[in-house]
């Protein structure tokens, strides 16, 4: 019989302290892809992409320390399969436990470890991750989503992981079994846009695999979309490409993602076979047509990630990504129609082939493993069953481990509208201190106004409220600065940028705020004038000191508009401890480096054989670019001409993905 049962799990790894109490205007790395394809391929490349994360704010407050941390666990298991989730962490499922060949199907982390990948900053490998919202990994990935359980109408136990997404106002919900006598784990997925407006959906589970010398990656495709560092999207025959098999994961150099082109009328499954045939398989209804392989490569960058990742050099476990998603590409969201929900279903399963029948000339590789699935778990069998568990997964379940109060804040507008709730069988319990405020303001008509030296307890952008704050301000909330922010961050969400710049300058002539010049400073910012900006967000951070996340942001935006100067004011101004703040230290750095003081600034990067960041953002190659700059400027005051190429960054801080220098 399958079993759901609630643990609990210890494991060593960093302590995640509290969110930040600033919302995320600007991020630091945008996703604009270009593309040299037609449109003949109907891609909707770049729709959906934001320059904000609102009305979230950031996850970086994490380190390098390893002490036992403990999370409650849902576990479905049967006589073939164990499956641990953790939904204190968006749901990821932590491990898939093979029990007939006793081996695990996915990367089974050793360590909670967060890194600066997710679009809220924290983020951590291993597992598989559910990603919904926008590009990136999800706004939820260290947040609590809500775990309930039920049963199916023949007494198969249910977990059901779910949430109301805020960026996008939409519900996702997973509900997850074993069958007694199938050796496959089964998600049910099923997103909701209850709203009247057409919103941009974006899709991806992806699942993290062991990579190992002569594994492959079959998919039933002949074509890849590339996505790699800044160059446009195009497209190549696979897998062999100037001579070389791309299915093979160990034959890339660096980080690179292929993004299947599987035709129209065929099956969608994607398969991770060892060198000894064995592996893991994914497949699911058609509803999730894209298919991906993401790579580390073999650069010096891509394994000190998954060092960092996985915790530290004792523990070496490189890894590659397979995932599917609602669309062809990453680089797209897709219009989701008012009123509408999406539903399909994933399977996940362990393969085990003679070796001979998977590694051979591609075609029949790609025929042997749909002639097994077809065989094992028919592509007509997942659609009865999808259709056959709707009544279940529309029914209400018992909550067993809470998520966020924002579904039910939610509803609540939804009614005061007329409207029904949204996927009103899901429970979304009571309203916490984050969704009080707004709950009075709705129920009142005006908005708290509280003083400007407060935190806000949380921010909303969701047309309603955007709605509901425009009257407000004309009205009842004419001279309440807080109000007149809030209205700001609206009108930043909608690129309305010279009415967010009204309304932020309105909120600060009533009363002056740490929080008015981080809106002003990210508005100038995006309109380009980045000096401007950097003098207003270290204004931001003169008004409230103790933050170090706003002493970070104020450095970077320092950074990125070239006030070094600036730059070490805002430095010589923070406590001992906050200097002490790795980021801080690379940024004082950098600031050294542009201000006639290398040597010191090479000492700092140096120190330890290389500064270790643990919030350093992916894709940011500062550090040795800098690095760099700090050698060609000492070579300089010799007499010397270094060239870049010359130079030998050390490698505990050369985390460039798309450097090929082999490790």
């Amino acid at each position: 019989m399958s079993s759901l049962t609630f643990e609990k799990m210890h494991i060593p790894g960093s302590h995640l302290g509290p969110d930040s109490a600033y919302p995320i205007l600007y991020k630091q790395k945008m996703f604009e892809k270009t593309s040299i394809l037609d449109e003949s391929e109907g891609l909707y490349i770049n729709y959906g992409n934001i320059l904000h994360m609102l009305p979230y704010t950031s996850q970086d407050d994490y380190d390098r320390s390893e002490t036992e941390q403990v999370f409650d666990v849902a576990v479905l298991e049967n006589r073939f399969l164990k499956a641990t989730f953790v939904p204190a962490l968006g749901g990821r499922m932590w491990s898939l436990y093979d029990k007939v060949t006793q081996r695990d199907l996915i990367i089974n982390n050793p360590v909670f470890r967060p890194c600066n990948f997710a679009v809220r900053n924290a983020w951590f490998s291993g597992g598989v991750e559910w990603n919904c919202g926008v590009r990136g990994h999800s706004a939820l990935t260290c947040s609590p989503i809500f775990a309930a359980s039920y049963a199916l109408d023949d007494g198969t136990p249910v977990l059901r992981l779910y949430a109301f997404e805020r960026i996008r106002a939409n519900t996702f919900q997973m509900d997850f079994f074993l069958k007694d006598d199938v050796p496959f784990l089964f998600a049910r997925m099923r997103l909701v846009n209850g709203s009247t407006e057409v919103k941009p959906v974006y899709w991806w589970s992806t699942i993290a695999v062991k990579q190992e010398e002569g594994a492959r990656v079959i998919v039933p495709a002949d074509e890849a979309y590339i996505n790699q560092d800044e160059d446009p999207v195009y497209k190549l025959p696979i897998p062999m490409v100037d001579g070389v098999d791309l299915s093979y994961p160990t034959n890339h150099t660096i980080v690179v993602d292929h993004f299947y082109k599987i035709p129209e009328g065929q099956r969608k499954y994607e398969a991770y076979v060892r060198a000894d045939g064995k592996g893991i398989i994914h497949a699911s209804t058609r509803r999730l047509k894209g298919r991906k392989m993401f790579v580390w490569g073999t650069s010096v960058g891509g394994d000190n990630w998954q060092k960092f990742l996985t915790g530290g050099t004792g523990y070496d476990q490189p890894y590659l990504e397979i995932q599917a998603g609602l669309a062809p590409t990453q680089n797209e969201s897709l219009p989701m129609p008012p009123q509408t929900a999406w539903e399909w279903l994933e399977a996940y399963g362990a393969v085990d082939f003679s070796p001979e029948r998977v590694h051979g000339p591609w075609q029949e590789s790609k025929q042997a493993v749909q002639q097994w699935l077809d065989g094992v778990l028919p592509e007509a069998e997942m659609d009865r069953m999808l259709q056959a568990t709707h009544t279940a997964a529309t029914s209400p379940a018992k909550v067993v481990l809470k998520g966020q109060g924002w579904g039910a804040l939610d509803n609540l507008m939804q009614e005061s509208r007329g409207r029904k709730p949204v996927a009103p069988y899901l429970d979304f319990g009571g309203l916490e201190p984050a969704q009080q405020v707004w709950y009075r303001f709705l129920k009142n008509g005006y908005l708290d106004c509280p003083d400007p030296k407060d935190s806000p307890a949380s921010f909303l952008v969701q047309n309603e409220w955007f709605d509901l704050l425009k009257k407000a301000v004309k009205s009842a909330d004419e001279k309440n600065w807080y109000a007149w922010y809030h209205l700001g961050l609206c009108y930043f969400a909608r690129d309305l940028y010279e009415d967010a710049l009204n309304a932020f300058e309105t909120s600060m002539a009533l009363e002056q705020s740490t929080w008015g010049y981080h809106g002003l400073a990210n508005v100038w910012r995006v309109l380009g004038d980045e000096h401007r900006s950097a003098y207003l967000m270290a204004k931001a951070r003169a008004l409230n000191p103790g933050d170090l996340p706003l002493a970070k942001e104020a450095l970077r935006f320092a950074y990125e508009a070239g006030e070094y100067a600036l730059m070490n004011s805002v430095y010589d101004e923070l406590t001992d401890e906050q200097r002490a703040a790795p980021m801080v230290q690379a940024y004082h750095a950098f600031a050294l480096a542009h201000t006639g003081r290398p040597e010191e600034a090479l000492a700092i990067l140096e120190a330890g054989g290389g500064l270790e960041i643990p919030d350093l953002r992916e894709g940011d190659n500062s550090v040795p670019n800098e690095y760099i700059f700090i050698q060609q400027t000492l070579a300089a005051r010799e007499g010397r001409t270094l060239d870049p190429e010359e130079v030998v960054v050390p490698e505990k801080v050369d985390f460039r993905m798309f450097h090929a220098r082999a490790k």
